[in-house]
């Protein structure tokens, strides 16, 4: 069995998506795995305008999702998604893999991580656990944004009971920016 394989069983990617590279980055302590779509993707696939029947329209550039870490290293999925045409219509569209979360930038396993952090803990212990990727500042950010609270004495009692966070803070890559807001669930 090769590492592809035993990611591709770990990710429950199924008969429509591929392993087809894992790197050990030791330099960034990262573990990326890129991954592509496999031929049983598209009989499944229909058209969301017209339910008519897909082929694979194109590959557009690379997007990268933050997932859950791999024995303490970071991990990353890469992916050229491909875009489906309707053979019919014509419609062209990006194909959502089913690991995507409710954000285009993480894994649903990996926010469901950081929203579980947030949630069941204050801010200071969430900057401690939460991979040290980001400073006890942003955490606090985000309780202070989402509790509509004013400032705290270092966060301590900061508890999210309502998870809508601004993704852009999350980002996987330097410099990638995502405003847009997002509601999770409520508590």
């Amino acid at each position: 069995m090769t590492p592809e394989r035993m990611f591709h069983d770990l990710q429950g990617l199924g008969l429509s998506w591929e392993v087809t590279e894992s790197v050990f980055e030791y330099e960034r302590s990262t573990v990326v795995l890129h991954l592509r779509e496999t031929s049983a993707l598209w009989p499944s696939l229909h058209c969301p305008k017209s339910s008519g029947h897909a082929f694979c329209y194109d590959h557009p550039k690379e997007l990268v999702w933050r997932h859950l870490n791999v024995f303490e290293h970071r991990c990353e999925l890469h992916c050229r998604l491909p875009r489906g045409r309707c053979r019919g219509c014509a419609h062209t569209w990006l194909v959502r893999p089913l690991w995507e979360g409710l954000s285009t930038l993480f894994t649903k396993g990996f926010a469901a991580f950081a929203l579980l952090l947030m949630r069941e803990m204050p801010m200071t212990k969430v900057a401690e656990v939460g991979y040290g990727e980001w400073s006890q500042a942003k955490w606090e950010q985000i309780g202070q944004t989402l509790n509509g609270s004013g400032a705290t004495p270092n966060g301590a009692n900061i508890r999210v009971s309502c998870c809508i966070l601004p993704l852009y803070i999350f980002s996987p890559l330097p410099g990638r920016c995502c405003a847009r807001w997002s509601g999770y669930f409520r508590g």
